[in-house]
């Protein structure tokens, strides 16, 4: 047997005992040496995962022995990330607003920015109201399935230009109870759909296409539609603004996930759709304008 990709200094390491301590620090170095920065989360996550274990039981273990089909597992697992395929795909699942949800190659993996978009739905509207909700580039489905949990009495219309995505979507409203809450459709935008809805909410690609192979190496494993916003990248976005003047009622409220650099140029087409419309940036963790809150004609949703 060759050597081990997580110890160099042995043949295997299948071969001899690890306790979870000293397995850690190997999996967590192997990923600092190929330029993976948050080695010990990872180290963490894909120790949980393979040994079935929470947390508290990580933390409590440390001296346990790991089993040789465990570490089988956890090498092949460290195999295919010292190639920069990121981890949630590996795994096949990404927790989202306290939630797992299954993701592959077909969506984009579901980010902490797009959890603070569902806050802000989840802080701005009433939970007994009966609302119509379009996710628009639904992706893996997070957006709606999350606020289909959380908002059980709305309507949701979730749309995705790629089959496969929408079919993990529904795999994933199947998971969470809430299928037969979320109408999935195929396709761009709006192109199928001539209903109005109270709530337009979306996360659509918006990094530009010259940006692209500057990114980090985990990036070139998702698809591309999901990230390519076109020449400057608000492209598809504001499509989008315009396409939603069709689609919006008196109280309606849009909310957009969005690139900082294109904030001032969505409020001026936002400005321009809709003149009477009242508009407000909420900022991310990092304080950088992220969500795009669009009152098509400037009245408070209550």
């Amino acid at each position: 047997m060759g050597k081990s990709i997580l110890d160099g200094r042995s043949k295997s390491l299948i071969a001899k005992q690890q306790s979870i301590q000293s397995l850690h620090s190997l999996i967590a170095s192997t990923l600092e040496q190929h330029g993976i920065t948050e080695n010990h989360i990872e180290a963490d996550i894909i120790i949980m995962d393979v040994l079935a274990i929470t947390r508290v039981e990580l933390i409590s273990s440390q001296d346990s022995i790991v089993s040789a089909d465990q570490l089988h597992s956890i090498e092949s697992i460290i195999t295919r990330r010292m190639r920069r395929e990121p981890l949630a795909y590996i795994l096949g699942y990404q927790p989202f607003y306290g939630l797992d949800f299954a993701v592959d190659s077909n969506v984009l993996i579901p980010r902490p920015e797009t959890e603070l978009l569902v806050e802000e739905i989840l802080n701005t509207t009433i939970a007994d109201n009966n609302l119509s909700v379009a996710d628009i580039g639904t992706g893996s489905g997070v957006i709606a399935v999350t606020l289909a949990i959380m908002r059980g009495n709305y309507k949701f219309y979730a749309v995705d230009q790629s089959a496969a995505a929408v079919d993990l979507a529904r795999q994933n409203a199947k998971a969470h109870n809430v299928l037969g809450k979320i109408n999935f459709k195929t396709g761009h935008l709006f192109a199928n759909t001539t209903d109005k809805f109270d709530l337009i909410v979306s996360n659509l690609p918006y990094i530009p296409s010259s940006r692209l192979d500057q990114l980090d190496p985990e990036l070139s494993w998702e698809p591309l539609q999901a990230l390519d916003g076109g020449t400057d990248g608000s492209e598809v976005i504001s499509k989008l603004i315009y396409q939603s003047a069709l689609h919006v009622k008196p109280d309606s409220t849009i909310f957009l996930e969005i690139d900082h650099s294109h904030s001032d140029k969505l409020i001026n087409i936002a400005n321009k759709i809709f003149p009477a419309s009242s508009i407000q940036i909420k900022q991310d963790l990092q304080g950088f304008d992220r969500i795009l809150i669009i009152k098509p004609f400037g009245r408070n949703l209550t």
